[in-house]
């Protein structure tokens, strides 16, 4: 009777263990919003006759000037004010095109671009790529965003840096 008390023991605290793999802490609470948001820093000054500063999302990389096009384009953020030092933002506040939603995966670019446009073109010679979402401060390397089902990823930061432009993508 001790015998099977002891394994009875033994297999509770196996389970309760072996269940437990963050401890006591609770999980993560679903926001119900799918989304993401972070900060724009802006460093040096502001090319002139900018008309439009956006937050762009696309679900890859842009390898041609078609790319710069819907499907592949995903997400627009809300103009970013001229000569602005720095902008928060999240995706639902801050939805500049109400028909784009974002729904869970990974997107391979995201991009602060500018224009010198007065209407919104959807043109990728309309557009200069000022500030890449990047692995290791380093431009030439695009972090893929991912986005969960319902949960709102937050620190998605890029810095614009006017004196080190990052590399264009196809025109």
């Amino acid at each position: 009777m001790k015998k099977i008390f002891v394994a009875i023991v033994t297999l509770a605290l196996f389970s309760l263990i072996a269940g437990c793999d963050k401890g006591i802490e609770p999980e993560p609470i679903k926001t119900g919003v799918t989304g993401f948001s972070g900060k724009v820093t802006f460093i040096g000054n502001w090319p002139a006759d900018i008309k439009r500063t956006h937050v762009v999302l696309f679900k890859n990389a842009i390898t041609t000037s078609a790319d710069f096009f819907p499907p592949n384009l995903s997400f627009v953020i809300d103009s970013i004010p001229y000569r602005t030092t720095s902008f928060t933002y999240n995706s639902v506040d801050n939805n500049f095109i109400p028909l784009f939603t974002l729904a869970p995966g990974d997107y391979k670019y995201l991009v602060v671009a500018q224009s010198k446009t007065d209407v919104l073109s959807l043109n990728r010679k309309d557009w200069f790529i000022v500030g890449i979402y990047n692995v290791g401060n380093d431009q030439s390397k695009p972090k893929t965003l991912t986005i969960l089902d319902r949960e709102m990823t937050t620190g998605v930061d890029i810095i614009v840096d006017f004196n080190n432009p990052p590399p264009q993508p196809p025109m």
